[in-house]
């Protein structure tokens, strides 16, 4: 039976915990968004609940990873892996939500100004 290295179970680790801020981060991003942009406020809701989703993942994945200390074999640390994926994958939905929501934001300020031109 392979054995994961100590290496690869601190990397999975910090990994983890990476995707815990990165979640917290996108929660905060969706909160601001509920208080700034009020025409909008189930896009804030949505990136939001995609950070809490992150946060969920990634603590699924720490917990994984913890666990690698007294089993260190490969299905604990593929368990691990697929929770961090899952919870990158939330990441990059919620920062795309975010880039449409700033493209719209920024095209109707273009054509509110051109209306006033």
């Amino acid at each position: 039976m392979h054995e994961i290295s100590p290496q690869s179970v601190q990397a999975a680790q910090k990994h983890a915990l990476q995707s815990i801020e990165h979640g917290k981060s996108v929660e905060e991003v969706g909160k601001r968004l509920q208080t700034n942009d009020q025409n909008k406020p189930e896009i804030g809701q949505s990136i939001e609940a995609s950070g809490k989703t992150i946060q969920k993942q990634a603590q699924e994945s720490l917990e994984k990873a913890q666990q690698l200390k007294d089993d260190p074999s490969v299905k604990v640390f593929s368990e691990s892996a697929q929770a961090h994926i899952n919870a990158s994958q939330n990441h990059i939905e919620a920062v795309k939500v975010f880039q449409k929501q700033v493209r719209t934001h920024l095209d109707d300020h273009k054509r509110s100004k051109s209306n006033h031109e």
